[in-house]
């Protein structure tokens, strides 16, 4: 690192840290002061005395520091603020710049060295928090929509008020602002804003261990509550994959870094929330997010262990951060204790919820447990310049696991979605506005606020309206226990295409309703069909197209999630569709499945899922009830969703009795279901 910094004094970048350390390759420019943050890490070596460390008091090794800190201060705007890549002032440059040069002022001065370079230091770290603590700058305005640069400068200005004799800033300032950016930096739903969306790479592995230092140092009282609701957020943010061991993230939530599986690293090099740790205490559920102490111990051990040379850091993967919090960090948490946070998760300790939560930039977060599933959604306002996205996001079982995932990574790019005539536009990338209903579909008489749907248990049903009108599209949701009812309808003439993001794991398969298979490892294919049918593992999810063969598109993604590959299937219709997503009972000894709900009104919701036929095909569907009563004529056999809502003549039904007929009058099966 040292031997990187530009030794020519008559060089013009004398003193720059080239060589690509830290910031991407893009990033690497002259004019980016955030490479110089490693002017902590020479710091540091120069400063601190270890039998280990052959650097310390270097003289080589202080004047290459000193070149450094000289280049990186001239750096610095007018107006305090530091550039990055394009010369501009930067947030996050001058933020994070602040911790690193008040670590690199510390070091010199305990070092006894004096003159330009500490000086230089000294009014870069005063003119800096000065524009940072500036009330009326433009990252103070409400909403503060980049929580963790923020956060960063509070360590900073903090970070002064200790190494600095005659600091720019006391303490009742610090926590003034500590106090608005948890007032005004977090959403109602819990995250952190980054810019108004879920990040978990902001959120978590940036901001936390920030959190937790300022904690440590100022014990502000608003802290605590602010990680407590984050964590009651985010643990409807992820989802553990059965028999893999793994929790995996619901990409549709983020909107900054493309995110998959949950890493939480045993490598103490790796480690960049290790600091997050000492929250442990006051959020048990952080440990969540947290190696284990057994984990750690045993990647320590290794460590010292191993008799291959050291393997040196990635140049881009040297974070000053990391070594100036994992010194700091207590032990983590043990593996019964992470182990218990897991299996509290609210998909595994409940069957039934709705939780509708309100960003800040008017995008709702939907999250529905029914018996079968879970559904995590994201509806609202759309966020274009990031990685965000709409609609259905992961639909995932207790017993087979992710069944439906997008993906948040622009350049791989899959999720559920409707594209119009022509790619004209798509629901997942684009702003709509919705509304709820206590009914099987949009009745306006029965439309209920968002604290009503958090109290549901049973069916409710959504619309979400483009924002450029209905015209363009209005799609429904039906949140049934055995399923999800999805329609769609635009006034736009031309070929659809609805795209379902199925995941296929090693052993799974597609059924068509011709009984023709599709399995994971094929190669992509076109099938005429009115049904897919996946079956894992012995059990079995339907996707019910309607009654008419469609052209459906399967494609190979190569995206990897939740232990499989994401499979785009597209199928292509004009103006509308419905796709009933329904989870198939195993083994039935009926040839259909049904289920119940009461709505506030009074009416009564049914839906009956008609297998093919066995021996003889249903030709007709009879629903009976205390007070209710009505008959379906079915013109096809094969898989068939249907759904009524019945008013009933009188009160008192609990139950209602499904008869299957054959086209000869004769009964061939019935069921009972329960009226919720």
């Amino acid at each position: 690192m040292a031997n990187d910094v530009v030794d020519d004094p008559d060089a013009e970048a004398f003193g720059f840290m080239a060589g690509g350390w830290w910031r991407p390759v893009d990033a690497q420019t002259k004019t980016n002061s955030r490479i110089m943050e490693q002017v902590a890490t020479l710091a540091w070596f120069c400063a601190n005395q270890r039998d280990w460390n052959p650097l310390y008091q270097s003289t080589a090794l202080l004047a290459r520091l000193e070149a450094a800190v000289g280049y990186y201060t001239s750096l610095q705007l007018e107006d305090g603020s530091y550039p990055e890549q394009e010369g501009n002032s930067s947030l996050a440059a001058t933020a994070f710049g602040l911790t690193a040069q008040a670590d690199a002022y510390e070091a010199l001065v305990a070092l006894g060295v004096s003159g330009p370079t500490t000086l230089q230091l000294r009014g870069s770290i005063e003119r800096a928090v000065a524009w940072f603590m500036n009330k009326d700058a433009d990252h103070w305005a409400p909403p503060v929509i980049l929580f963790n640069q923020v956060a960063a400068g509070l360590v900073g200005a903090q970070r002064a008020l200790q190494v600095l004799s005659q600091a720019p800033v006391d303490q009742s300032a610090i926590s003034e602002r500590i106090a608005f950016l948890c007032a005004n930096g977090q959403a109602s739903a819990g995250f952190f804003h980054e810019p108004y969306g879920v990040d978990f790479g902001y959120n978590f592995t940036v901001a936390m261990p920030d959190i937790a230092w300022l904690l440590t140092q100022t014990n502000h009282p608003d802290l605590v509550p602010l990680v407590t609701r984050y964590m009651d957020f985010m643990q409807y943010a992820v989802l553990p994959e059965p028999g893999s061991g793994s929790l995996w993230h619901i990409p549709a939530l983020h909107v900054r870094n493309v995110t998959t599986v949950v890493s939480r690293p045993r490598n103490d090099l790796s480690d960049r929330a290790a600091l997050a740790r000492v929250l442990l205490s006051s959020v048990p559920s952080i440990a969540l997010f947290l190696s284990t102490s057994e984990e750690k111990a045993q990647a320590r051990s290794d460590f010292r262990s191993a008799s291959d040379p050291i393997r040196p850091l990635p140049k881009r993967e040297t974070s000053p951060r990391t070594w100036m919090y994992g010194r700091l960090a207590p032990d983590g948490p043990s593996k019964k204790e992470r182990d218990a946070v897991e299996a509290g998760l609210p998909v595994l300790t409940a069957e039934r919820f709705s939780k509708l939560e309100n960003g800040s930039a008017h995008e709702q977060y939907l999250f529905v447990r029914r018996p079968s599933y879970f559904v995590a959604s994201v509806f609202g306002f759309w966020i274009k310049t990031y990685k965000s996205t709409r609609q259905l996001g992961t639909l995932w079982s207790p017993t087979l696991g992710t069944i439906l995932v997008g993906t948040n990574n622009p350049t791989a790019a899959e999720g559920w979605e409707t594209l119009g005539p022509a790619g004209e536009f798509s629901t997942r990338q684009s702003s709509s506005t919705s509304e709820y209903f206590d009914s099987r579909t949009s009745t306006e008489s029965q439309k209920i606020d968002a604290l009503k749907v958090r109290e549901k248990t049973t069916l409710f049903a959504q619309r979400a309206q483009s924002d450029a009108g209905s015209s363009e599209y209005t799609v429904g949701w039906g949140y049934w226990d055995q399923g999800l009812r999805f329609t769609f309808l635009t006034q736009r003439e031309g070929e659809c295409t609805q795209r379902l993001p199925i995941l296929l794991k090693d052993g799974d398969t597609l059924t068509m309703s011709d009984g023709s298979t599709f399995s994971s490892g094929d190669d992509g294919r076109e099938v005429l069909t009115s049904s897919l049918v996946l079956n894992r593992d012995g059990g079995r999810v339907l996707f019910d197209l309607g009654l008419k063969d469609l052209r459906v598109f399967i494609t190979p993604t190569g995206n990897e999630m939740s232990g499989g590959e994401i499979h785009r299937v597209g199928v292509l219709f004009e103006t509308q569709i419905a796709v009933n997503t329904v989870f198939l009972e195993e083994n039935p000894s009926e040839p259909m499945q049904a289920e119940a709900h009461r709505h506030s009104n009074g009416d009564v919701s049914i839906r009956i899922t008609v297998y093919p036929p066995g021996e003889k095909s249903i030709s007709q569907i009879r629903i009976t009830g205390t007070g209710l009563g009505t008959e379906i004529d079915l013109p096809e056999p094969g898989f068939q969703v249907l759904e009524r809502t019945i008013t009933p003549r009188r009160a008192g039904a609990t139950t209602i009795t499904v008869n299957a007929y054959s086209q000869d009058g004769s009964g061939i099966g019935e069921i009972t279901a329960k009226i919720r």
